[in-house]
C-alpha cells in the first residue's frame, strides 16, 4: 500500500493491467501486495456504490413522503419527526441481525447477508409503490385491481407503504457503510489511512454527486418508484465487489476475521482450562458430597451444565445481552464512549436543519417531481464540495495537523451559521440579508435558501471531514471495537440521535399547538428564519456538538502513537495491546 522500490521484471508481470491505468493517488502498487491493494479497491467501489443508489432512494421516499397524493402532503412537516422517531427502533432490529450473523458467520457472510436483505426490501417497496402509483387513489379507499377483481384498502395504506419505506431508507445506509469501513480499517495502519481514507470517502462523495444530478432526468424517465430499483441494483454490485474483496484477503491471508477466530479459540481455551480445574480441584465440600451421594452429582452437574449452557445462548441472542455487551465495550474503551456522545449530538443537529428544510421545502415547490430534483441537487452540490475537500483539502491536513485538531475546530463553521440563521430570525432578515440581492430576498423562498446554506455546511463537514476523522479513530482499536463498537455507533447512535431529537420535535409542536407560539424569545418564534422554535434548539444542538468534539478529542491517539499501536497488534498477531487497563491485567495474570 505504501509504495516501495521501483518494480523489477519479475514485479512487472505479476502487476495486472488494470493497475498499471490507475491513477497514481488510489492505494495501489506494482510489488507483491496487489492483493491487498486490489481488495481495498473493490471495497472502496463497494462503498461508493452503495452510496450512489443511496441517494436515489433518500431522492424517492423524500419526495414520496412530501407527496400530496401517496405521501402526507401538507401535513409532511407534522409527520415527519414521528417518521424519524421510528428510525433508531428499525435501526436497532437491524443491528441485532448483523450481531447474530456477525457471531455466528463471520464478517464476510455478515456483510453478504446484510446486502442481501437490503436489496429484496429495496426491490419490495419499490414495486409496491409502482403499483399504488398506478392505482385509483381516491378520498377514503385505494383501490387495488388484481385479475379483474377490486380490493379497497383505506386512504392511509399508501402513507403507510411511504412512512415504512421512508423509516427503511434512513436505516439501512449506515448499517452497510459501517461493515466496508471496518474492512479497510482492519488492513490499513493508521499511516496509510490517513493517506488514504480521504481518497475513499472522495469517490464515494463523486458517486454521489453524480446520482443526485441525474435524479432530475431520471424522475421524468421512470418515476419515483423505478429510483428505488435504481437503489436496488447498485447494490447488488456493491454486493459482488464487497465479496470479492474479501475473498481477495481470505486467500491473501490478511482477512480481517482470523482475528475473530483466534479470539474464540482463547475463550474456549479459557473455558475448558477453568473447567478442568474445577474438576481437578473440586472442594472439600464437594468431595464429601460426592462421597455421600456418588451417582447424583454427575447428573446434577450435567444437567446443570446443560441448563447454563441453554441460557447463555438464549440470553446471548438477546437484546439485554447486547447491551450489555455494550456497555462494558465503551466502559473498557473509552474513546467510543466519547464518539458515541459527539455522534448523538451532531446527529440531532442534523435532524432539526433537515426538518426545517422539508417543511420550507414543501412550501416552496410544491411540485413532486420538482421537489425530488431539487433535493437531488442539494446532496449534488453538497457531495460536490465533499468531493473537492476530500481529494484536496484534506490530505495537506492530515499531513500538517493532527487529528485531534480538527475535531476541535470542525464544529466551528456550522456553528457560525446556526447564529447566523437566528441572528436572521431576530431582525426579520432585514440587517442579515441585506448583503444579498434584492430579487432573492423578496423571494417567498428566502428562507429555504437560508436553512439550506445552514444544513449544507453541516452535511458538508460530515461527509468531507466528520466521517474520515471517526474512521481514524477506529484505526488503532481492537477487533471487537472495529466491527461491534463501530456499528452500535453507525446503526443505533446515528439513528438514536436523529430519532430522539425528533421525539423532542414533536413535543415541540404539540407545545406549541398547546400554548401557543409566543413561547420564549423572537430566536425560539422564528421569524424569516421560518424554522419557528427550531432555531434556538439547533443553537444548543451545535453548542452540544462543539463540546462533545472537545472531549473526544482530548481521547484520539495521536498520529505517532497509533502507529505505534498497530504495529504492536500486528507483532502480537491479535487485536490486543490498545487498552492500557488490558495490559495491566495481562500482567497481573501472568
Amino acid at each position: 500500500l505504501a509504495r516501495a522500490a521501483p518494480p523489477t521484471q519479475s514485479t512487472m508481470l505479476r502487476t495486472p493491467p488494470l493497475l498499471a491505468s490507475l491513477p497514481p493517488w488510489l492505494p495501489v502498487n506494482s510489488t507483491n501486495t496487489d492483493s491487498k491493494s486490489l481488495s481495498a479497491l473493490s471495497m472502496s467501489l463497494a462503498m461508493s456504490l452503495h452510496f450512489f443508489g443511496y441517494e436515489f432512494a433518500r431522492g424517492s421516499n423524500m419526495a414520496l413522503f412530501t407527496s400530496s397524493t401517496l405521501g402526507f402532503g401538507a401535513a409532511s412537516g407534522k409527520y415527519y419527526p414521528l417518521a424519524m422517531a421510528c428510525v433508531s427502533p428499525a435501526s436497532m432490529a437491524l443491528l441485532l441481525g448483523y450481531g447474530r450473523e456477525l457471531e455466528k458467520k463471520g464478517p464476510r457472510k455478515a456483510l453478504r447477508n446484510t446486502t442481501s436483505f437490503c436489496v429484496g426490501m429495496l426491490l419490495f417497496f419499490g414495486g409496491l409503490v409502482r403499483l399504488l402509483s398506478l392505482q385509483d387513489i381516491g378520498e377514503s379507499n385505494v383501490i387495488l385491481g388484481f385479475f379483474g377483481g377490486e380490493l379497497r384498502l383505506p386512504r392511509n395504506f399508501s402513507q403507510w407503504v411511504i412512512a415504512l419505506s421512508f423509516i427503511f431508507q434512513n436505516s439501512y445506509a449506515h448499517l452497510l457503510y459501517a461493515q466496508q469501513w471496518s474492512f479497510l480499517g482492519s488492513i490499513f495502519t493508521p499511516t496509510q489511512a490517513s493517506q488514504y481514507y480521504s481518497y475513499v470517502a472522495g469517490l464515494s462523495s463523486l458517486c454521489s454527486m453524480i446520482a443526485g444530478a441525474s435524479i432530475d432526468k431520471c424522475v421524468s424517465w421512470m418515476g419515483l418508484p423505478g429510483l428505488l430499483h435504481v437503489a436496488a441494483g447498485s447494490l447488488v454490485c456493491t454486493l459482488l465487489l464487497a465479496d470479492w474483496a474479501y475473498g481477495m484477503a481470505e486467500r491473501g491471508g490478511f482477512d480481517p476475521s482470523e482475528e475473530l477466530v483466534r479470539k474464540r479459540k482463547e475463550k474456549e481455551e479459557k473455558k475448558k482450562h477453568q473447567q478442568e480445574q474445577q474438576v481437578r480441584m473440586p472442594s472439600q465440600q464437594q468431595q464429601r458430597r460426592q462421597q455421600k451421594s456418588p451417582a447424583a452429582t454427575p447428573k446434577n452437574h450435567d444437567t446443570n451444565s446443560s441448563k447454563q449452557s441453554k441460557s447463555s445462548s438464549s440470553s446471548s441472542s438477546s437484546l439485554l445481552h447486547q447491551v450489555k455487551q455494550g456497555y462494558t465495550l465503551f466502559k473498557r474503551v473509552p474513546t467510543l464512549g466519547a464518539l458515541f456522545l459527539e455522534t448523538l449530538t451532531f446527529q440531532s443537529l442534523s435532524t432539526i436543519l433537515n426538518t426545517i428544510l422539508v417543511t420550507q421545502l414543501k412550501q416552496a415547490v410544491p411540485d413532486d417531481g420538482q421537489r425530488a430534483a431539487w433535493t437531488g441537487n442539494f446532496y449534488a452540490t453538497v457531495n460536490g464540495l465533499s468531493t473537492v475537500f476530500q481529494f484536496f483539502l484534506f490530505p495537506f491536513l492530515t499531513r500538517k495537523v493532527e487529528p485531534k485538531v480538527i475535531w476541535r475546530l470542525m464544529p466551528l463553521l456550522p456553528l457560525f451559521c446556526t447564529l447566523v440563521q437566528c441572528a436572521s430570525s431576530l431582525d426579520g432578515g432585514s440587517g442579515v440579508l441585506s448583503f444579498l440581492p434584492s430579487a432573492l430576498t423578496s423571494k417567498p423562498s428566502a428562507a429555504l435558501y437560508l436553512i439550506a446554506v445552514s444544513f449544507l455546511t453541516a452535511k458538508t463537514m460530515d461527509y468531507s471531514l466528520r466521517n474520515v476523522l471517526a474512521e481514524l479513530v477506529y484505526v488503532p482499536l481492537d477487533f471487537e471495537s472495529r466491527f461491534v463498537g463501530k456499528e452500535v455507533i453507525a446503526v443505533f447512535a446515528n439513528r438514536f440521535g436523529k430519532s430522539g431529537m425528533a421525539l423532542i420535535l414533536s413535543g415541540w409542536q404539540f407545545l406549541r399547538r398547546g400554548i401557543g407560539v409566543g413561547v420564549g424569545s423572537a430566536a425560539f418564534t422564528g421569524g424569516s428564519g421560518g424554522g419557528g422554535g427550531l432555531l434556538g434548539i439547533a443553537l444548543m444542538a451545535s453548542l452540544g456538538w462543539w463540546g462533545s468534539a472537545l472531549r473526544l478529542s482530548s481521547l484520539v491517539l495521536g498520529k505517532e502513537e497509533a502507529e505505534k499501536v498497530v504495529a504492536e497488534r500486528m507483532q502480537l498477531g491479535g487485536d490486543e495491546g490498545i487498552n492500557d487497563d488490558n495490559k495491566r491485567r495481562r500482567q497481573k495474570e501472568e
